[in-house]
């Protein structure tokens, strides 16, 4: 059995603890995927519950990351339950004012590689879930970035942002703009757009987690969408440059 890892996410953290015959292995990886989590915050982190996993087969440790990537996030999103507004989201900010794209989005839209593409040039703060406190406060969650892979997308690779590179946040992060990502083949030009409010809403919603967990969960929504401005839908596709027209959209509201 390892002597754990604790990783910080979400204004929380959450105790890891490695077992099975290839326990030390599953360690070792997860010590450098999620090298960024394992840096302690300055603010006191909630408590969330231990997890523990376990690995007999080293052949099955990207399986395994993978899974256990989930749980993490299942549990800091559980330990933050009724206390933050938490989006499937990515986002970044921006390095001097701490301004920072939310953008929100169903599994397989495209988040991971829009953060990949925004983090060389904005400090990188998720690519999965988003915590917002009720004063526009981001709590980040650098996990390692789950990258699907080409010859079986079933299966993602947990990578390192140091690994890749990605900028780190320096200001302390703040909502500036929210976005709805809308990825449409055969497109040949990126379109941002206004969202109606009650539209925006709706999809807010449909993308949150524990929202019901919160008082006034839509009032609090309503409070988001009007600090930050109206909600952006951005319509792409693979083949055009989403994260020109966003880092635009950043330097329109610095």
């Amino acid at each position: 059995m390892s002597d754990g890892l604790r990783l910080h996410g979400l204004g929380a953290v959450v105790e890891v603890r490695c077992v099975g015959t290839a326990g030390r292995a599953l360690e070792s990886a997860m010590r450098t995927a999620w090298s960024r989590c394992l840096e302690v915050p300055t603010t006191s982190p909630v408590d969330a519950q231990a997890l523990e996993v376990r690995l007999d087969d080293v052949q099955d440790l990207p399986q395994r990351l993978m899974l256990t990537t989930r749980k993490v996030t299942k549990h800091l999103i559980a330990a933050r339950a009724g206390d933050l507004v938490m989006f499937h989201a990515g986002a970044v900010s921006d390095l001097a004012t701490g301004r920072s794209l939310v953008y929100v989005a169903r599994g397989g839209t495209g988040k991971t590689t829009l953060s990949c593409l925004l983090a060389q040039r904005m400090g990188y703060l998720t690519d999965e879930t988003v915590g917002i406190d009720s004063d526009g406060t981001i709590h980040p969650y650098p996990k390692p970035l789950s990258v699907r892979r080409t010859e079986t997308p079933a299966l993602k690779d947990e990578v390192s942002p140091d690994a890749l590179g990605l900028l780190r946040g320096a200001a302390p992060p703040r909502v500036g703009r929210l976005v709805l990502l809308d990825r449409r083949p055969g497109m040949t030009s990126a379109h941002l757009d206004e969202v109606p409010l009650l539209d925006a809403v709706m999809t807010l919603v449909e993308q949150s987690s524990a929202l019901t967990r919160l008082p006034r969960p839509l009032q609090r929504l309503a409070e988001l969408i009007d600090e930050s401005g109206p909600v952006i839908r951005l319509r792409y596709s693979e083949a055009t440059h989403p994260e020109e027209s966003l880092l635009a959209l950043v330097q329109e509201t610095a």
